[in-house]
């Protein structure tokens, strides 16, 4: 009876480690296929650089390229404090063709920031920029529709530079009824502390 009883017992101890071997192979599937969510930055063909800039702000330098020519286009940025990469490449997805990047310290907290203008036409459109740290980066969130007497009119096709610690935005004014005559309107922001760009005088003209 002894001995009969030992391949019964192999044969429970296989089925238990097939039962964990079978286990363990589904563990592994599952961690692999979670690794597939992680999204993957944008490919490019960086032999097809539309437009090649650099800029500064105090000691930090950031060079801009855009690859290619359609949309959405890929723009990648390099910051670096002195000769040391402050961040690794960051590239961003944008909305028409990049014309011009400029740099400031609007809030004045010794954090530089980076604005990179498109020739994106639509309402709110064509302007992208980020506040970098000594190892980050933080968008800053677009102004929207200019508020109150500042919005009449509007319809797009913004224009912007930085002039001493202010955004500038130009942009056509549509006459509201047949008395009136087009004109462009310079509307003012400043960054405050908390990173947002907050609406501040307004300006027409013929």
């Amino acid at each position: 009876m002894r001995i009969s009883s030992l391949p019964s017992l192999l044969l429970a101890t296989g089925v238990v480690a097939a039962t964990l071997s079978a286990c363990d192979s589904t563990r592994q599937v599952t961690s692999e296929s979670s690794s597939d969510t992680v999204p993957a930055a944008p490919t490019v063909d960086e032999s097809d650089v539309s437009f090649n800039r650099e800029v500064t702000q105090g000691n930090y330098r950031f060079t801009v390229k855009t690859f290619g020519s359609q949309e959405p286009r890929v723009v990648s940025i390099r910051s670096y404090r002195g000769s040391a990469q402050t961040i690794d490449p960051l590239r961003v997805e944008v909305t028409g063709a990049v014309t011009n990047i400029a740099s400031g310290d609007l809030n004045g907290n010794g954090k530089p920031e980076l604005y990179i203008m498109t020739d994106n036409k639509k309402a709110n459109g064509g302007l992208y920029a980020y506040e970098f740290g000594e190892r980050g980066y933080t968008p800053i969130n677009f102004p929207g529709t200019p508020s109150g007497q500042a919005g009449m009119g509007y319809s797009g096709q913004d224009m912007y530079q930085i002039s001493g610690n202010k955004l500038i935005r130009t942009f056509p004014v549509t006459p509201t009824d047949s008395t009136q005559t087009a004109s462009r309107r310079s509307v003012e922001y400043t960054l405050d502390p908390s990173g947002k760009l907050v609406m501040g005088q307004m300006m027409d003209a013929r």
